[in-house]
């Protein structure tokens, strides 16, 4: 099934225009969601993007994609999450803490605390290779070696600092 975007304007509000997934038009967005997944023992739930992907294919990132018209970013990231890695989340307790701008995306960006068995999983090969739980540290050395997903980690990385250590 052919994804269709809804367009957004400079600020992040629908323009009433659509479009089938691909480039933006210039001057314009697209709608994109992402949950960091964070477990008890305050590690964070990082994927590997499939060597398939055409955008970033083998860097780590968190768990996310485009919100497809008819969707809310919190629709978006329950079923990413279930296609990409075969899980629930605890919608529950999901928190909104960032909506910034990037490229062509506004990205509206969630937390979730919640313990996940990494052998529960079942990756969609299309979109993931590898998932592993990741301490700050070792997300903070995977991006400085520039295999982390780009305009992510940077946006939020003060807000999932201050959230683990309040924990």
């Amino acid at each position: 099934m052919e994804e269709i975007w809804d367009i957004l304007d400079e600020k992040g509000n629908k323009t009433g225009k659509i479009m089938k997934k691909g480039l933006v038009p210039k001057g314009f967005y697209h709608q994109g969601a992402d949950v960091w997944i964070i477990n008890s023992e305050n590690k964070i739930l990082i994927q590997k993007r499939s060597p398939q992907k055409i955008n970033s294919p083998n860097v780590w990132a968190m768990t996310g994609g485009s919100v497809i018209k008819g969707e809310t970013s919190l629709q978006t990231i329950e079923r990413e999450t279930k296609e990409e890695l075969g899980i629930q989340l605890n919608m529950k307790e999901i928190k909104l803490i960032n909506r910034h701008k990037t490229g062509t995306v506004w990205v509206d960006t969630y937390l979730v605390r919640q313990n996940i068995n990494i052998s529960d999983i079942v990756m969609q090969k299309e979109e993931v290779c590898d998932v592993k739980w990741a301490t700050y540290n070792e997300i903070e050395e995977i991006y400085e070696n520039k295999q982390f997903l780009e305009n992510r980690w940077e946006y939020v990385r003060d807000i999932v600092r201050d959230f683990i250590k309040l924990s």
